[in-house]
């Protein structure tokens, strides 16, 4: 194989990987606009079939221009632009290259750091996507939601979410037999004055009987208002950068 075009091939790879793999999305429902700046530093970990996959980012929201920018630090490094239209641009340090993709169901608005901290939870995007509730219940400190799917839908049945304090903490989704499909836990809340983040979100996928995939998300480092890191929103891609498809 071509060695620039291996080099190429291991590159777009990897950044495909990382962004279908650690993209927690969020659809956007109501809320509280912030509109000031957010910066923060993940960890994303995949563990599937005894193969643990890590990458390391910083992210900058604008609570102005709905932007965020993501450097993804490791393994691959490529910084990730998008906005509230939808328009993303990929750009990979290494080959100088820059991509341009657009699509409105895939705008900053459902990246979960925008859906947190514009205190987007009260249903986690399920009536948007179709869902409608079909009960509600207090069991101690918790409040339980469950939600059908809509007619059509075939992979989940329900879900069920759990809040505490009207903050979530946990959500489930069945299949159409009943079975537990997919667990997402949220939790060791960042508690602002404006909103709440969790710093660990642990999703747990059943693909058959006997295997599960495990994605964890880890916030640390998270900064608000004029503390927060904006050296990545004066990010600019060099003028001299190749036009590639994606």
């Amino acid at each position: 194989m071509n060695t620039v075009f291996g080099k190429r091939y291991y590159f777009h790879k990897t950044v495909l990987l990382l962004l279908g793999l650690f993209s927690i999305t969020a659809v956007h429902t109501s809320g509280q606009t912030y509109t000031g700046q957010v910066s923060v530093d993940a960890l994303y970990q995949n563990y599937q079939k005894g193969n643990l996959f890590s990458a390391e980012a910083s992210s900058f929201y604008d609570g102005q221009t709905g932007k965020i920018v993501t450097h993804y630090l490791s393994p691959t490094e490529f910084y990730k632009t998008i906005n509230a239209k939808g328009e993303t641009t990929i750009y990979l340090p290494d080959e100088n290259t820059v991509s341009f993709m657009q699509n409105s169901h895939y705008s900053s608005k459902t990246e979960l750091l925008y859906f947190f901290v514009n205190n987007l939870t009260q249903d986690m995007g399920l009536k948007h996507e179709g869902f409608t509730q079909i009960d509600t219940r207090r069991e101690d400190n918790y409040i339980i939601t469950t939600w059908q799917a809509p007619p059509g839908m075939q992979a989940v049945s329900s879900v069920e979410l759990v809040s505490e304090n009207f903050t979530p903490i946990y959500a489930q989704y069945f299949d159409n037999k009943g079975a537990v499909k997919r667990k997402i836990y949220y939790y060791d809340y960042y508690i602002g004055p404006q909103f709440v983040l969790p710093k660990k979100i642990t999703e747990i996928s059943y693909t058959t009987d006997n295997d599960s995939t495990i994605r964890r998300t880890t916030f640390s480092n998270i900064k608000t208002g004029f503390e927060a890191d904006d050296k990545l929103f004066d990010f600019k891609i060099p003028e001299d950068a190749q036009k590639v498809d994606f």
